[in-house]
């Protein structure tokens, strides 16, 4: 089971928190903002944290876990923001649960999956690699 800290947001609204079956949490804040007289731009959050000393990485040895770690940190976090412009005020809180609840619906089986935390660690690392290549050139 992984541990998972709710990482506080100071300027969005937390909407909900899921907890899924692999032991994660996902929340989803509210970062809408008032653009032009009752237009909103509307912006969903979900965001998953991920402890990397608590991920059970399959086929690989302790000293690897430990480089990946050291590059990546001991937090990973996964964001995707829903962000929807030129919404009436009238709408903007329907518009910010049909965001909320039709992402949830489409990806939680995907987040929920055992090995997500793991692929998106390895993902998370690979990319790091990646882009030290591009610095150090």
């Amino acid at each position: 089971m992984f541990l998972v800290a709710i990482v506080e947001m100071t300027e969005k609204n937390l909407l909900n928190t899921v907890f899924l079956e692999n032991g994660l949490l996902i929340s989803f804040y509210d970062g809408s903002k008032k653009i032009a007289g009752d237009r909103w731009q509307v912006t969903v959050t979900a965001r998953i944290e991920i402890l990397t000393d608590q991920v059970q990485f399959t086929l690989m040895d302790t000293e690897k876990k430990l480089k990946i770690i050291q590059v990546v940190g001991e937090h990973v976090y996964y964001e995707k923001k829903l962000i929807r412009n030129f919404i009436g005020e009238k709408q903007k809180e329907e518009t910010v649960t049909a965001l909320y609840e039709s992402f949830l619906q489409i990806t939680k089986p995907y987040f929920s999956h055992n090995q997500f935390a793991e692929r998106f660690v390895l993902k998370t690392y690979a990319d790091s690699l990646e882009k030290r290549k591009w610095v150090n050139s």
